[in-house]
């Protein structure tokens, strides 16, 4: 008799955590995993930090290619991960162009101030703000034929093509405030079209495998490909529509440059649809949203607002974005004014960059089976730090004197070092976040992958927006000289500009990312802790 009164006592308790707040019992704990109290949702993470559970619900049964707690594959065939790959080569073409070469375009080459071209180029990230987390809410709840991702990714890519050549074709004789106007309003529908498409295409990528390893392996597949689209940025860019005696002041060469990229983003982005539609109809625990958009966005942004671990990356990948959208931002005026370097000696450099980004993701996979996703991370945000902060750092302190050959090679090898960490930090960065809406599932019982992706779209895209405006207010600050190509574009600039322009790019921004390292040590996620998690989420994702 008491237990049957037991069986029925619980009954009524799920019966009214479902009624209450549509969710269900935590499988492990038996309580119910939506709260509003804040305290109660960090005691939970922090007791899965260390609750175990019996190896048999997490090992037995296990065979070669299974993950016992996964309704996905753990392994994954080398044509998926490479033909999703293939979709990166969208933001890694975009995002380069913009952090390359469009604040030196708008205000060398096409005259437009400093201060306005980085308002109107970082507009686009107060767009982003509002933009990502709806897109990434209607992906999570979108239902159709085609799947949940495919259809916002192949809407977005007439828009971007069209918005990404018209930045880089402003027209001649607009005044400035017509030009700031026309670049914002261009700024702004391109982060718009961008996150249409990288927003749903991060998360398809969350949803083709639950194992902690292979996400790894995944992240560094889309990296390494997504990289050959800054390989292309540079190489067509310093090597071929840019080359010449006036080399990126050849403001007729942009457009040409711009088509031939949408070509090949254009070419990555079918690719990755193909493979969107091929695994949509692939189990992945999501369910019907309640309600319309505009009323449950808001309490789903709270809601992944109140976990910890999302707080936690979301800061540390503002910050480190933003030190490399400013890094990036002034890194052609750096190289150009401040270590006045030649046409060929900045592609040479550009070039070494790229090949240790290019490198960097072939590291990822043997490292990551060596340490934890959060050891690397750490070791490749102070890497990337010390190759950014450090050649400006020494040249200010009149430790380095080196000119030539000894200049180049003492860059270049910094460069490719630079990048290679770059490319790791990314990487763990991308294959931490799946694990993270997991965790997030499993708290509070809704999967979240979308607006989970929406938080480091966002953040990697205040790279462009906020750094660019940072980096736009530094050029304003120093006085740098607007229509630099119209008075003398190889004119020397004062020391003391030059030198606030390095003390920028450098060590300056280098601040930021010290701040997400030390945002990072309180990340609790590991290998043994996703387990657990998995072992529950597969419970559930099976009674629905």
């Amino acid at each position: 008799m008491i237990n049957g009164w037991q069986h029925r006592r619980g009954r009524l308790s799920a019966l009214r955590c479902r009624l209450e707040s549509g969710h269900p019992l935590s499988a492990d704990t038996g309580i119910c995993t939506k709260t509003s109290d804040k305290k109660k949702v960090h005691r939970m993470q922090m007791q899965d930090m260390g609750e175990t559970l019996p190896s048999a619900t997490v090992g037995a049964g296990m065979g070669a290619g299974e993950n016992k707690t996964s309704l996905r594959p753990a392994r994954l065939p080398l044509g998926r991960k490479t033909g999703y790959g293939a979709g990166q080569l969208v933001e890694m073409i975009v995002e380069s162009m913009l952090n390359i070469f469009v604040l030196f375009y708008a205000t060398a080459v096409c005259g437009l101030p400093g201060a306005l071209a980085g308002l109107a180029i970082g507009a686009g990230i107060v767009v982003d703000a509002v933009a990502n987390p709806l897109i990434g809410s209607l992906s999570d709840g979108w239902r159709s034929r085609f799947g949940q991702r495919v259809p916002f990714m192949a809407l977005s890519l007439i828009p971007i093509i069209l918005t990404f050549n018209l930045i880089f074709s402003l027209p001649v004789g607009l005044g400035q405030t017509t030009l700031f106007l026309w670049l914002t309003l261009l700024s702004v529908s391109l982060r718009i079209s961008l996150s249409i498409f990288t927003v749903p295409y991060q998360a398809l990528g969350a949803q083709l495998t639950d194992d902690y390893g292979e996400r790894s392996s995944v992240a560094a597949w889309r990296w390494g490909i997504g990289i050959l689209g800054t390989v292309a940025v540079i190489f067509l860019g310093y090597g071929v529509f840019l080359a010449g005696p006036a080399g990126v002041s050849q403001r007729d060469a942009y457009m040409p440059f711009t088509l031939t990229l949408s070509a090949l983003l254009l070419t990555g982005a079918l690719i990755a649809i193909r493979q969107g539609l091929a695994v949509r109809e692939q189990p992945h625990g999501s369910q019907t949203p309640a309600g319309p958009i505009h009323r449950r966005l808001w309490g789903e942004m709270r809601e992944i607002a109140r976990n910890r671990t999302f707080r936690i990356l979301f800061v540390a990948g503002l910050l480190f974005n933003i030190e490399a959208g400013v890094h990036q931002a002034l890194g052609l005026h750096v190289v150009t004014f401040f270590w006045q370097l030649s046409p060929g000696q900045i592609q040479g450099l550009g070039m070494a960059a790229v090949l240790g980004l290019v490198l960097g993701a072939p590291l990822a996979g043997p490292f990551g089976k060596r340490v934890e996703k959060r050891t690397m991370l750490l070791i490749s945000m102070i890497g990337m730090v010390i190759c950014h902060g450090l050649p400006a750092t020494l040249k200010l302190l009149g430790l380095v004197q080196l000119t030539g050959g000894g200049l180049m090679g003492f860059l270049g090898v910094l460069a490719f070092s630079g990048g290679a960490m770059m490319a790791l930090t990314i990487i763990a960065f991308v294959s931490i976040i799946p694990d993270a809406a997991d965790e997030h599932e499993h708290l509070f019982g809704t999967p979240r992958q979308g607006l989970y992706f929406a938080g480091w779209s966002f953040a990697t895209k205040t790279a462009t927006g906020a750094g660019v405006l940072i980096a736009g207010t530094v050029l304003q600050l120093i006085d740098f000289p607007v229509n630099l190509v119209e008075q003398d574009p190889t004119m020397s600039l004062p020391t003391q500009m030059t030198d606030w322009l390095a003390i920028a790019h450098g060590p300056g921004a280098g601040v930021l990312s010290v701040i997400g390292i030390a945002l990072v040590l309180l990340y609790r996620i590991d290998k043994k802790a996703h387990a657990r998690i998995m072992a529950d989420l597969t419970v559930r994702r099976r009674t629905r």
